[in-house]
């Protein structure tokens, strides 16, 4: 553990290089996402619709369909065709 701290301690520290300009475009955000990520990319649209223009999602559901419920989001929202819209 000493020879660790030994080994940090005597590392030099470098300063981080500045990140490159993306000239990314504020209006065309868009999130995509698999499974679980197709969920946190539908939830990410519904949090900030006004800037994210869409989502591209594979195997994941749509907002709020489990309603906070366990049972709601085995029964209902992981069998296709049997849920009901909010």
């Amino acid at each position: 553990m000493t020879a660790l701290l030994a080994l940090l301690a005597a590392a030099p520290l470098h300063a981080a290089e500045a990140l490159p300009a993306l000239h990314a475009q504020r209006d065309g955000v868009t999130a995509s996402g698999v499974s679980s990520g197709g969920y946190m990319a539908v939830q990410l649209h519904v949090a900030h619709s006004a800037r994210v223009a869409g989502v591209g999602v594979i195997a994941g559901g749509p907002y709020y369909c489990a309603q906070g419920s366990l049972f709601t989001a085995l029964y209902n929202c992981m069998q296709p065709g049997t849920w009901t819209p909010v």
